[in-house]
């Protein structure tokens, strides 16, 4: 890309403060659409991932269950999934979920072959991608209680992405683990836009699911 930050030549440049290396952050107002449940912004690749981790952590806070749950922003994961890899390091984990966005495809030119999910319609349950193939067994418990609470849920593939999923599975002797994405249009761009209810939708998803890992549950997954 080419940045013009209006600097004459390089020393001028320099006198601005700019240096080799130095980050660039496109300046976009988050936006709610005319459908006020559509929401614009930049970054949500990976915000929103931050954001549910933090709204499951919320309602997690006051509910029974058998888990001690770790909410992680990872660092560097457009790169080889770094700070997947020590964080999961760190927490040594019995079970991994990868929250991200995915790609939603009900935009011309794209046809459903590359894309199937839609806006609305659900997070998408990740069957494989470039980083990993998902745990079955996470899998099938995730999309029975999706069922079970009547929570909308979409099937994704990524065979050219990855998520944190791809390095936390492979921490210790293995997590089984899952990614669940929230499907994203013009993702990796600064006007990227998403469905609140898909959001929602996943936050509702995974408590239910964490409410579910007692350890006899979680034993089973990790042992069959």
């Amino acid at each position: 890309m080419f940045i013009d930050i209006g600097a004459k030549d390089k020393e001028e440049a320099e006198e601005f403060g700019v240096r080799p290396g130095d980050s660039i952050v496109p300046y976009f107002e988050f936006t709610p659409m005319k459908n006020e449940k559509v929401l614009l912004a930049k970054a949500w690749d990976n915000r929103i991932g931050c954001a549910i981790a933090i709204e499951v952590l919320k309602r997690l806070k006051n509910e029974s269950h058998p888990n001690v749950v770790y909410g992680v922003g990872t660092v560097q994961e457009e790169i080889g999934l770094r700070g997947a890899g020590t964080s999961a390091h760190a927490v040594q984990p019995d079970i991994g979920f990868g929250v991200d966005v995915g790609i939603a495809g009900d935009m011309p030119g794209v046809d459903d072959k590359d894309a199937a999910s839609e806006l609305g319609k659900g997070p998408q349950i990740v069957l494989y991608d470039a980083s990993m193939v998902s745990h079955k067994g996470v899998r099938d418990l995730v999309i029975d209680t999706a069922e079970e609470h009547n929570i909308p849920f979409q099937y994704e593939s990524m065979p050219g992405g990855g998520t944190d999923s791809g390095k936390i599975h492979l921490t210790g002797d293995g997590v089984p683990s899952l990614s669940v994405t929230v499907p994203t249009r013009y993702i990796h761009s600064h006007a990227a836009m998403l469905h609140r209810d898909d959001f929602e939708n996943t936050v509702d998803l995974l408590v239910h699911v964490i409410k579910k890992l007692d350890r006899e549950t979680v034993e089973k997954l990790t042992y069959n």
